[in-house]
């Protein structure tokens, strides 16, 4: 439960502290005094949109905290808090945005770490529930009444629909591949054919990097063929005996004679004979050479026409041929993708299938489970309605099946509401008024708190359109959520509402420095009748004020303890 609000710099509050507490909460004060901030703050630590006009004027900052105890088990779950944690603190700070408006922005921590507003709203969301102002009116909106009917159906439902989400989920994005897939049949057609023919023309071309590499040097040899043989045999003959091998032969005699009396001498005579034996080899090497050279014009030819090949890959599919290579293994793992999309086309249709019937199974099972959950929750609207005024009220729970499946199943969900005896049942949205849905609202909370765990419940103007009579029996259903645990804050300026509060928190504002400031305080034993008789006259509590006052307390007392 929320233990303790703090609120600071939002809206007329400059700073309060409401200590809160298990049973019925109530909130009064004058118009204006600004007690609908209470219900702004709850609703920002739910995650609601933060306007940047709520922070006060000449305030840093609007912030909202809230004392958790005990702590919420989905906050240990979700890593906010260690499981031996008695207490969570959570805030929201609204930081003021320019002239203009823009530029605001908001901070939100739990447990002293900083989050996400989405995470507050996940925590919270939990076990809180708002009822603002106008929110009645969504009762008509169909994805709220689904939403109630869910809650009110029991465990088995909310199984049946926690398998569903996740099929629904599975089968659209499988539809939407399977579509996809489809759509994109031709497109994969033509590039099946443009990579088969690319991978064909360079299968074709046998290529071999280091083969490939050689060309150009072979080509050129073949090119010069004649030149290359006469130079390599004219440089033979200038080697031969005649030519520089004689003067080398004449310089190692003369070495020799002279060898072993120095050194340095001996070391140039074995020089002077090892360049004697290079020549001779290179002599060879020269004659082969010159024997061996040939022009080839067809081999010349072929070797052309491969170097024009290689060209027109390169310039194609890559910068050299390893660029084509890997180019080819590129398109070959693309080419056995698309291959095999038929196949994986098949198989998306057949999970298509599949998921299609688990889903219309469920849909189904969720069908059946809200008609049958919708005359339960009718039948118990009802009888609260009557205690709240409306003994003539008939309600009904239109449970419309529709062809396709959405997220929450195939159904349209609508609150319909005959106020009077003789009236037919029309949705809640297009003839009942303000009072009446505000009480149909209540009915709804009551109705749910019979079958749900323990919740905080909050409340504003629920009230609205009541009065007399029928006040009391707002209060008297308020008291009754507010048993077991459960939490209700209720916002009122009803006096006979106020009589059932456990806890009454009066909402004040007056004038320091030039500004008004609103103020709280909690309204016990003798100061009570005195409120409550504020409240019925406007004014101070005094005389037949106050023994009203005392009149309702007493009555708000005896029926709670009936």
């Amino acid at each position: 439960m929320i233990d303790e609000l703090h609120i600071a710099g939002l809206g007329v509050i400059e700073d309060v502290t409401l200590p809160l507490s298990p049973g019925l909460t109530v909130v009064t004060g004058e118009t204006g005094a600004g007690k609908t901030m209470v219900v702004t703050a709850l609703q920002l630590l739910l995650g609601d949109r933060a306007d940047t006009s709520l922070v006060r004027a000449g305030s840093e900052a609007a912030v909202v905290e809230a004392r958790l105890t005990p702590v919420p088990s989905n906050a240990a779950a979700g890593g906010w808090a260690s499981p031996d944690t008695t207490e969570l603190i959570i805030s929201r700070e609204i930081l003021p945005g320019r002239a203009d408006g823009s530029g605001g922005r908001s901070r939100v921590r739990i447990g002293g770490r900083l989050a996400a507003v989405s995470a507050l709203a996940d925590l919270m969301g939990e076990f809180v529930d708002v009822h603002g102002q106008g929110s009645h009116v969504r009762l008509g909106r169909s994805d709220v009444a689904r939403t109630l009917l869910d809650r009110y159906a029991g465990a088995p439902h909310a199984r049946t629909l926690a398998a569903y989400r996740p099929a629904w989920t599975a089968w659209q994005e499988v539809s939407g591949q399977r579509a996809s897939l489809l759509a994109d049949a031709r497109e994969r057609a033509r590039e099946h054919d443009r990579l088969a023919h690319e991978l064909a023309e360079i299968d074709a071309a046998d290529l071999d990097p280091q083969r490939d590499a050689d060309l150009g040097e072979e080509r050129a040899r073949l090119e010069h063929a004649e030149q290359l043989a006469s130079a390599a045999g004219q440089a033979a003959a200038a080697l031969d005996e005649d030519g520089a091998g004689h003067p080398v032969g004449v310089a190692v005699a003369a070495l020799r004679r002279a060898a072993g009396h120095d050194a340095h001498l001996d070391a140039l005579g074995e020089r002077t004979e090892a360049l004697a034996a290079e020549l001779a080899d290179v002599r060879g090497e020269l004659r082969t050479y010159a024997e061996t050279v040939e022009a080839d014009p067809v081999h010349l030819d072929e070797l052309r026409r491969r170097e024009r090949l290689l060209g027109d890959l390169t310039r194609k599919y890559g910068a050299d041929i390893p660029g084509v290579l890997d180019y080819s293994t590129q398109a070959r793992a693309r080419l056995a993708e698309l291959s095999r999309h038929e196949e994986s086309a098949a198989a998306l249709a057949e999970r298509e299938a599949d998921l299609a019937a688990q889903v219309h199974r469920l849909a189904g099972e969720l069908h059946r489970g809200r008609d049958a959950a919708s005359t339960r929750l009718a039948e118990a609207i009802e009888a609260h309605l009557a205690d709240l005024g409306m003994a003539h009220a008939r309600v009904r729970i239109s449970v419309e099946g529709r062809q396709q499946p959405g997220p929450n199943g195939c159904d349209r969900v609508s609150i319909e509401l005959a106020a009077n005896p003789g009236e037919p049942r029309r949705p809640l949205g297009e003839g009942a008024s303000g009072g009446e849905r505000s009480r149909v609202a209540l009915a709804v909370e009551v109705a749910l708190a019979d079958v749900e765990d323990a919740r905080v419940l909050v409340f504003d103007e629920v009230d609205a359109g009541v009065g007399g009579a029928t006040a009391m029996a707002v209060g008297e259903k308020l008291a009754r959520l507010a048993v077991d645990g459960r939490q209700v804050l209720c916002v009122t300026h009803l006096p006979q509402l106020a009589a059932f509060a456990d806890v009454h928190h009066v909402v004040e504002k007056g004038i320091r420095g030039g500004r008004t400031v609103t103020t709280s305080r909690s309204v016990e034993g003798g100061d009570r009748p005195a409120e409550l008789a504020r409240m019925l006259s406007g004014g101070a509590g005094r005389g037949a004020g106050v023994a009203h006052a005392q009149e309702l307390l007493a009555e708000a007392s005896s029926r709670r303890a009936g």
